[in-house]
């Protein structure tokens, strides 16, 4: 149960910070309700994406685009969100 736990804890983190990431890009609200955490039956943590409009799409896909294609991770291969505060030691 307490992996159960961690996992939605750590897929409602994942869901808000998609959420907010795609609001400072200017997808409306009203697109983003098919945004949901969820845990898979493993109980990996993951963030269910529905369906999207095609010019949100088109909108999301135009940004990443033209973002760095340098992301850096963690030795576990989760994405750091704050490239400032990354250490190999964490």
């Amino acid at each position: 149960m307490e992996i159960y736990k961690s996992s939605k804890r750590a897929a409602a983190d994942a869901h808000e910070a998609l959420r907010q990431a795609l609001l400072a890009i200017g997808i409306p609200n009203r697109d983003l309700g098919r945004l949901a955490p969820r845990v898979a039956p493993d109980g990996r943590p993951m963030v269910a994406m529905g369906t999207w409009n095609a010019d949100v799409v088109q909108k999301v896909a135009a940004l990443l685009m033209a973002s760095p294609a340098h992301v850096q991770t963690t030795p576990d291969d989760r994405v750091v969100t704050d490239h400032a505060r990354v250490t190999w030691d964490e």
